[in-house]
């Protein structure tokens, strides 16, 4: 686990990576995975709590569970359309010397259906509202500093994906097994 320390000397803060003992981490969700409208809307929604804490002393056995709710809804548009709305939120959480923020995002796509619906054309944006971001606060051996890190999150994807091949399976043929063929003969007698 990252840890922090401040050297009383110099004050200057050092980082590092340090192996605990143990951690404890319970985790549970529910997921609800629902067709709405005659199945134009299907919604796949999930909501879960997550705590963990680390087996530690020297102030980092601070723990604080967060809750996460995610959703994406696909509706089936007219003419060969589909939309779709993907959302998550985690609520703050403390794991050792670390407290987390809260973090959101939001994602859109549309797509078209085309060729007989052999082919599709998808256009996709992750992090519309570009609010993905890491935002940690140190609390840890006299050390408080704000943290934030912010990896490239937003995207737009353009995509075409077509299925080659038949569109129809020949249904496999019955084949007896051994044990069949012997019980077939001893029924004969």
């Amino acid at each position: 686990m990252e840890t922090y320390r401040k050297d009383e000397a110099t004050n200057v803060v050092i980082n590092s990576y340090q192996n605990f003992r143990s951690a404890e981490s319970l985790d549970g969700s529910v997921t609800l995975v629902k067709p709405l409208l005659n199945n134009k809307w299907a919604t796949v929604t999930t909501l879960g709590v997550s705590y963990a804490k680390l087996s530690a002393s020297s102030g980092l056995g601070g723990a604080r569970p967060s809750v996460f709710l995610s959703s994406n809804h696909t509706i089936t548009l007219p003419k060969g359309f589909k939309a779709e709305v993907s959302g998550m939120y985690m609520s703050p959480m403390t794991f050792g010397g670390l407290a987390f923020k809260s973090r959101y995002g939001l994602d859109l796509g549309v797509s078209k259906s085309v060729l007989q619906g052999a082919g599709t054309f998808a256009l996709n944006v992750s992090d519309v509202l570009n609010t993905q971001r890491n935002r940690y606060e140190v609390l840890n051996a006299g050390v408080r500093s704000m943290n934030v890190g912010k990896a490239e999150s937003r995207f737009v994807r353009l995509s075409f994906n077509y299925k080659f091949g038949k569109k129809t399976v020949k249904p496999s043929k019955r084949r007896d097994t051994g044990v069949e063929g012997e019980k077939g003969r001893m029924d004969l007698n």
